[in-house]
């Protein structure tokens, strides 16, 4: 026996409603609430008929049915609804991808202030950009009719979100069409591959959608230019004044802003504690300064380099002790969280 439209939407009406209550649905419940116009005799006929092919069961001999795990089967495959997500559930689920991240934003702010703390000076941690970040998925979802949300996640695993309102109404239908447009034109590509020619063919393809095509490509534009980006966190600024070699006032402040501009800081490409010492820096605020500084994360998405700022006469070994213990660490739980292999 074939299973036509009419028992079609009868089927789907009985599974949501028992999802809904989780009570056995009776015929007189469907021919209320479904909105079929069709008598309970009627609904009830095909009710029996579903049974007997397998996708409802009556658990007791005077109840109402309820779906069969075949049921809902053909619930999920074919009958049921696309969910739209609320604004908080999005919010929710953009918090959740994204919370790892700020962890790992967090430790390595948390490691700059604790080396502070351990050795008395300044550190910075420089968070590097990586040199081809491109988009690795986007996904499309609605809000409602008129409001999409989009989701990208890069290839340094940064989960970004933004939210475009239309003039006019979009289906999901439509909306998965631009989803699967987006990932197979515009996913794996640096910025420097990404044109207005492919651009304008997107929108072509894409007919009335393809008024969306220019804001999205901008946003993941500006999600790979952040991505290229070093992030810097510094600890301690202040520290620096605490040594005898900078109580002169001017002297501190040039080295305290240089510091503050997170620019012209030594960044590690290789293995091991590196020490520049004083003009060794190719930096005149740190003329009379010494650095010591090493890379952690090579190969994970948070690779950079930690370092320690402090005056010349400065504890080298107890420094380079601790850094290297820091890096070795840091490596460690970096490679773990990103399911990295040791080399």
């Amino acid at each position: 026996m074939s299973l036509g439209e009419r028992k079609r939407k009868i089927l789907k009406a009985i599974i949501d409603e028992y999802i809904e209550h989780g009570e056995p649905v009776g015929s007189k419940v469907i021919a209320m609430h479904s909105g079929l116009d069709l008598s309970p005799a009627t609904i009830r006929n095909e009710m029996s008929d579903l049974e007997n092919m397998g996708y409802l069961q009556q658990p007791h001999v005077s109840s109402g049915r309820i779906p069969s795990q075949a049921g809902y089967r053909l619930y999920v495959d074919e009958l049921m609804n696309g969910h739209k997500l609320t604004n908080t559930e999005i919010e929710a689920i953009n918090q959740g991808l994204q919370l790892k991240m700020k962890e790992l934003d967090e430790l390595i702010r948390g490691v700059s202030r604790v080396m502070a703390q351990l050795t008395n000076y300044t550190t910075y941690a420089v968070v590097s950009g990586a040199s081809e970040v491109c988009i690795r998925k986007f996904d499309l979802m609605l809000v409602d009719s008129r409001t999409v949300v989009v989701v990208m996640l890069s290839s340094r695993h940064d989960i970004r979100n933004t939210y475009l309102k239309t003039a006019f109404p979009i289906t999901e239908e439509e909306l998965s069409v631009l989803n699967r447009m987006l990932n197979q034109l515009f996913t794996n590509l640096t910025l420097d591959k990404i044109d207005m020619l492919l651009v304008r063919r997107a929108e072509r393809e894409m007919g009335r959608l393809g008024v969306l095509v220019p804001p999205i490509v901008n946003f993941a534009a500006e999600v790979m230019e952040e991505g290229a980006e070093n992030n810097v966190y510094v600890g301690g600024a202040s520290r620096i004044l605490s040594h005898p070699e900078y109580r002169d006032t001017a002297k501190a402040q040039k080295l305290l802003d240089f510091i503050s501009e997170r620019k012209g800081l030594s960044v590690a490409d290789d293995e091991g504690v590196h020490i520049a010492i004083g003009r060794e820096n190719n930096a005149e605020p740190l003329s009379d300064a010494s650095v010591v500084y090493g890379s952690y994360g090579k190969g994970t998405p948070m690779q950079g380099t930690l370092g320690i700022v402090g005056p010349v006469r400065m504890d080298y070994a107890k420094v380079a002790a601790n850094l290297n213990y820091f890096l070795t660490g840091l490596d460690k739980l970096l490679r773990e969280t990103f399911s990295i292999e040791e080399e």
